[in-house]
């Protein structure tokens, strides 16, 4: 069962009128009602008691209690237009600020992006969160962000993009505070602003989740971020899911000319030119694709017993891993040798057809 939309829509856009999103526990409560336990996970107390507190009595709005200390559990509100006074627990008037690390990496993790929080060197309430990475070899950073004023966004997106040469994601409550300028550099720059109260949803297990408004959108976003299926050099662009490792693959030929590929759960069929192995003078098969139909032969062993050995292999066996980490973006050889037993071993699988 997940949280209403319109409650969380609510609690979302009340973070941008919170300045440093920290507030007594009571205020707080007078801003989100009921919708206050949708925000717990991610208050912390600070220690510090708030010298004030607003009124609860809707006929004076704008009216500010004062909190006066007689002692260690004697504390009163003191209303300066005439309210009753009232008696206070600490826990009421004690300070609970927004923990952004936190929310950040819960942000991050619902994107399914890698939390990395990163605290602000100005201490603004701007910070990254994460790196989003739809496919190996391609890392966008993540930055979440607060503000309570159009200025104070345009700014805050202006001082990301002064750090960043490539496109980025950011993440702020709403979507209310974007201004024409803002809109013009999330543009230009190839931005994806993503907004809680638009793309996000609250599971019964407390755990934020992104809905499909920012789904669709971080799809859109790699869509145009990524290359074509296939470049200008004829190699063809494969889907390596991000946290891939050579062992994770598995190659099988179908004839000398194509191998059907596997990473997890991402497959495809390729001719030698799609993954980059042809002969750039007459489009013949280069001498790393006839020695990765070797190590096929020989279910990804070949040492000096196997047919095809030579001493040019080691040269060739350089350039097969220059081109299989080119096609797949994997980190680390794809190739090791065994000492032991004399021979170069292939850390993914490979087989003849």
């Amino acid at each position: 069962m997940r949280t209403h939309r319109s409650s969380l829509e609510r609690l979302w856009q009340k973070l941008e009128d919170v300045p440093g999103l920290s507030t007594s526990r009571m205020e707080w409560a007078a801003l989100l009602g009921d919708e206050l336990t949708l925000l717990e996970p991610f208050l912390r107390p600070t220690g510090v008691v708030a010298a004030s507190y607003p009124c609860p009595n809707p006929a004076k709005p704008g009216c500010t209690h004062s909190v006066v200390e007689h002692g260690p559990d004697d504390l009163v509100g003191v209303c300066p237009e005439g309210c009753p006074t009232v008696a206070l627990q600490r826990s009421d008037i004690l300070i609970h600020e927004v923990d952004l690390a936190r929310l950040g990496a819960a942000t991050a993790t619902a994107l399914g992006a890698v939390p990395d929080v990163q605290g602000p060197p100005d201490g603004a309430p701007t910070r990254r969160i994460g790196t989003f990475s739809p496919t190996a070899g391609y890392r966008f950073p993540v930055y979440w962000t607060v503000q309570m004023e159009p200025e104070a966004l345009l700014h805050a997106l202006e001082g990301i993009a002064s750090r960043h040469d490539e496109p980025f994601i950011v993440v702020a409550p709403t979507h209310g505070l974007r201004s024409p300028l803002a809109d013009a550099l999330i543009e230009r720059k190839q931005l994806c602003f993503l907004a809680l109260a638009e793309g996000f949803q609250l599971g019964s297990d407390g755990r934020l989740r992104a809905a499909a408004p920012a789904r669709d959108a971080l799809a859109r976003f790699s869509e145009a971020m990524l290359p074509a299926p296939e470049d200008d050099s004829g190699m063809a662009f494969f889907r390596t899911p991000a946290d891939a490792v050579w062992e994770d693959l598995s190659i099988k030929f179908k004839d000398g000319h194509t191998v059907s590929v596997r990473v997890s759960q991402v497959t495809g069929v390729y001719h030698y030119a799609e993954m980059g192995m042809a002969d750039r003078r007459n489009a013949n098969p280069t001498k790393q694709w006839a020695l990765l139909y070797s190590f096929a032969k020989g279910h990804g062993v070949l040492d000096w017993k196997h047919s095809d050995a030579s001493r040019k292999n080691q040269k060739r066996r350089e350039s097969l891993a220059g081109d299989m980490q080119r096609f797949f973006r994997i980190d680390g050889d794809p190739i090791e040798y065994d000492a032991a037993h004399k021979s170069w071993q292939t850390r993914f699988a490979v087989e003849p057809d």
